[in-house]
């Protein structure tokens, strides 16, 4: 067995866990698994090859490293020791740079304590922006649970698998796969009739090359939220939740859905309900890091921290 370990040192101080957290929302979940301690997700070389990605906090406290482990039923290529560096520097969020973010959370009444308590917190990623885009679709006017169970079906049929150390790991179904299944199948595995179609064509669109990484970093926030909504079945909050939890996009805030809402109404207004339209006129004094805002106004409600009173 091939096996590489590597520190990886974060760019300024890093919670894991409490970055981590997000991916323990569904017992489901086949792809990101975090089990408290260790991520593991299955990576592809591009050469056929499959390895196995782990990581897990290195030591306590915010300063802590990363210990990134490698594992492969054979032997490990350089090519595929650099992905897996590149792939966990993308999905741990490493590239962003947080400083300004601080500073301006600084001067904001209510971000300045959730900040400071939370610092270090980073937005986890998805690896690309079709599984992001699946991920959205799939969480669509239903419950977050058997979202999670219609998803795990979706990998297991068609994701990449792989057995290391008495487990099977899977890797996110690749678009070319998913776009020459019939809608038949996946009504058959409970999906419904439009999000059956909205998955199938999200898939092509992506195997045609239009949904290009790239080139969505390289459009300004409103014609890279236009190029997903010309896809059916990809609304606004669906492509602004894509744009920051696939390529760090912290100025596109996904203000349509109900736990954003939610969570501005409690710490902004001390409400319990808000609607989109005020919570975008909330959320410009952030911009442009409103979505990371956002990001540590869900962990203090995971905290159950009160919020502060504004002045």
């Amino acid at each position: 067995m091939g096996v590489h370990r590597e520190t990886i040192p974060p760019p300024g101080p890093f919670r894991f866990h409490e970055s981590l957290i997000r991916f323990q929302h569904s017992a489901d979940e086949r792809v990101n698994r975090y089990d408290g301690a260790v991520f593991r997700r299955l990576l592809l070389d591009g050469k056929g090859g499959k390895f196995l990605l782990e990581a897990e906090a290195e030591g306590s406290g915010p300063r802590a490293g990363v210990m990134m482990r490698l594992r492969a039923p054979g032997r490990l290529s350089r090519m595929a020791i650099a992905a897996g560096e590149a792939s966990l520097r993308h999905i741990l969020a490493f590239d962003l740079e947080m400083a300004p973010f601080y500073r301006m959370a600084e001067a904001d009444t209510v971000l300045k304590p959730i900040v400071r308590r939370f610092r270090g917190l980073r937005p986890v990623r998805y690896l690309s922006v079709f599984e992001a885009l699946v991920t959205a679709i799939t969480a669509q006017q239903i419950n977050l649970n058997f979202a999670g169970v219609i998803r795990r079906r979706l990998v297991e049929r068609w994701g990449e698998r792989m057995d290391i150390g008495g487990e099977r790991h899977y890797a996110f179904p690749r678009p070319e796969r998913l776009a020459r299944i019939r809608e038949a199948t996946l009504r058959n595995m409970q999906f419904s009739g439009r999000k059956a179609q909205y998955v199938i064509g999200v898939a092509r669109a992506a195997a045609d090359g239009l949904l290009e990484a790239d080139e969505l970093r390289r459009l300004s926030l409103e014609e890279a939220i236009a190029r997903q909504v010309s896809i059916r079945g990809v609304g606004r909050w669906t492509a602004e939740q894509v744009l920051f939890r696939a390529l760090g996009r912290v100025e596109a805030i996904p203000a349509g859905d109900l736990g954003v809402q939610k969570v501005v109404a409690r710490y902004c207004f001390g409400k319990e309900k808000m609607d989109e339209e005020r919570v975008r006129r909330r959320t410009r004094r952030w911009a442009p890091w409103g979505a990371l805002a956002v990001t540590y106004l869900f962990a203090a409600w995971r905290a159950d921290m009160p919020p502060a009173t504004e002045e």
